[in-house]
């Protein structure tokens, strides 16, 4: 095989994108359908060109960006998308999170929606891949039974993706051993056969869902006729810029049912975007909760209206959060925050050089004249906990949550605490629970890697250092400033490489 020279304006098999070539294909492929690539993936994407470019037989990065430019272009867009876009997944990819769809979620809309002339629940898997995870869950519902239960309901399970080789392979439902390494030996015999070296899915499952493609940063989001009733968009909104991935929240909170759920990915979270979604929390698994509105609110509050299902085991469980409990607060007026500057300044600069009594005197003042600002709420809480006033820490915290209950730092400061107290299960239940709205703390990374060091389990305990190690090469690394007094950014990602030299000292 022969392999073309660098031109001026080519690219050779082992080169990598001049930057402002990269910069220039970047920015085309997300004003065409809103991914975004940074540094770090230049070069896969670099790779990708040259693939598509020596496919049309093109020398020239000019030639090959000016064809993507081109009205006719949209097949070879796709083609490009294709090879760009991660396709790697599994079935019950997120145990946790499938564990909350059996145990809470279906129950609570099967009963919800069992009042409606016509009952139906609307599922759609976005940015569904090869559709392992539209397929899940499908295999639950009839794990469940839930067709034979109930024979009146109609069950829409739509799954969609921006890459059109996946959804033919979703199509197909043909996957290895490995994609079906969560799927249970009993349920593998009865929904799978054998083709070759890999596994079948039968007919009656995969007609049961539907593929097709959505550009996800397309407005208006694709809405059935009453909207969707449990939307999965996991590990999509990690390839968009904020101003995009707002634009699709929004889109998604549209899209859904008043009391329609959403279910992120783990390095996800609609933290400062949560508008008119609450959290649910349910055995250790997370979604968000569209809140109902008008006629729906009012349903649901009415028994009578809701109905029953027809098995009883699908009644709900009232352990998890309901949606719309709580509300988050309005933000003080403007002048009330750069009033309270200056005070929360001079609040930080005394925790930060250990004065505890002044920085919580000085605390104690300003949460009377503000007592909507957080910030102060949370550093007092900080200011208890290293004092070692665990109780009125805690308290603290709870404040927080009443007055904003999507509030990172506040449940950040509960696991915190637990730990102190060596109440481990609660502390990695809070820790993971901060991480679920807001990926980007540092010191709940490293608190869980502590946790998961301490019993043992050295794989998760490397994962969580390194994540502080990766944001911080990635400049994007949060060190929560309400709880770290004396601790540095430098030393924290220090201790994380020590921390993983000694778990994995040939690593």
């Amino acid at each position: 095989m022969t392999t073309r020279p660098a031109s001026a304006n080519g690219l050779a098999p082992a080169d990598v994108l001049p930057l402002d070539q990269f910069i220039r294909f970047r920015d085309l492929i997300e004003d065409r359908c809103g991914l975004h690539f940074d540094e770090s993936q230049r070069a896969s994407l670099s790779a990708s060109l040259r693939a598509r470019m020596q496919q049309l037989g093109l020398d020239r990065l000019d030639d090959y960006y000016d064809r993507l430019q081109a009205r006719s272009a949209d097949d070879e867009f796709r083609k490009l998308i294709n090879l760009v876009t991660i396709t790697e997944t599994c079935f019950f990819r997120d145990q946790l999170q499938f564990r909350l769809l059996r145990r809470h979620i279906l129950p609570t809309l099967l009963a919800e929606r069992a009042g409606q002339p016509k009952p139906t629940l609307r599922i759609w898997s976005a940015g569904c891949s090869s559709g392992e995870e539209a397929y899940s869950v499908a295999l639950m519902l009839w794990d469940m039974g839930l067709y034979l239960t109930y024979p009146d309901w109609t069950f829409e399970i739509v799954g969609s993706d921006v890459n059109t080789e996946v959804l033919d392979a979703a199509r197909r439902g043909v996957y290895s051993a490995r994609a079906l390494r969560n799927v249970e030996g009993d349920w593998l015999r009865r929904y799978f056969r054998p083709d070759g070296l890999q596994f079948r899915l039968n007919d009656e499952v995969r007609g049961g869902v539907r593929f097709e493609y959505r550009n996800l940063t397309q407005a208006p989001l694709p809405r059935s006729s009453s909207g969707h009733d449990i939307v999965f968009c996991k590990n999509v909104a990690i390839y968009f810029r904020p101003e995009m991935t707002r634009r699709l929240v929004r889109g998604l909170h549209q899209s859904l049912a008043d009391g329609g759920y959403l279910l992120l990915g783990h390095s996800e979270s609609l933290w400062q975007m949560a508008e008119g979604f609450a959290l649910v929390e349910h055995e250790g698994g997370f979604c968000y909760r569209k809140a109902a509105s008008g006629a729906e609110a009012e349903r649901r509050r009415d028994p009578k209206a809701m109905g029953r299902p027809r098995s009883a085991g699908a009644r709900p469980k009232t352990s998890a959060r309901p949606a719309g409990a709580r509300h988050r607060a309005a933000p003080p007026p403007v002048e009330a925050h750069v009033a309270t500057a200056g005070q929360y300044e001079r609040c930080l600069r005394a925790f930060r050089a250990g004065e505890w009594t002044e920085a919580e005197t000085s605390l104690d003042s300003l949460i009377q004249s503000t007592p909507t600002f957080l910030p102060a709420h949370l550093l007092l809480g900080g200011v208890y906990a290293h004092r070692g006033r665990y109780e009125e820490a805690r308290e603290q915290a709870e404040r927080v949550l009443r007055l904003s209950d999507l509030e990172p730092r506040a449940h950040l400061l509960l696991g915190m605490i637990a730990a102190r107290r060596g109440r481990l299960d609660e502390a990695l239940q809070a820790l993971r629970r901060v991480l679920y709205l807001d990926d980007s703390l540092a010191l709940a990374h490293f608190w869980l890697g502590n946790l998961y060091r301490d019993r043992g389990d050295i794989e998760r305990a490397c994962h969580e250092y390194q994540n502080v190690i990766r944001d911080w090469d990635r400049h994007t690394l949060e060190l929560t400033e309400e709880f770290a007094s004396d601790l540095s950014a430098e030393q924290l990602v220090s201790f994380c490489r020590s921390s993983l030299q000694r778990l994995r000292p040939c690593g």
